[in-house]
């Protein structure tokens, strides 16, 4: 039994990888950053609160919506582009321009 749930647990950990993985190439893709770039050192806390995913900030509260609306579960630049004049942390900036800076989108600040 402890040997299925361990197998249960590393199969979820890489579908999790793989997920991770893919949001973040089509966000880099999208928005062609360098990566030496802060967004693309930043890989998930550019739409989580921490590096290990888990809640989103406002940015990724929004693309969580705009995915829920197009219903799908995947990341694409359609999906992008259609939060990218929203203001999503309040800050007076669209996400689009704070992308451009290499500033958080979902940070107020940042």
């Amino acid at each position: 039994m402890r040997r299925l749930a361990t197998i249960g647990m590393v199969l979820a950990l890489a579908v999790f990888a793989v997920a991770m993985t893919t949001f973040g190439k089509v966000f880099e893709a999208t928005y062609k950053l360098d990566k030496d770039s802060g967004l693309a050192k930043a890989r998930c806390m550019t739409c989580h609160l921490s590096a290990k995913g888990g809640k989103f900030n406002p940015y990724g509260k929004a693309l969580h919506e705009a995915m829920g609306a197009a219903h799908t579960k995947k990341l694409t630049a359609e999906i992008l582009k259609k939060v990218e004049n929203l203001d999503s942390d309040g800050d007076g900036k669209k996400n689009i321009d704070e992308i451009k800076a290499d500033k958080f989108p979902g940070v107020k600040g940042s």
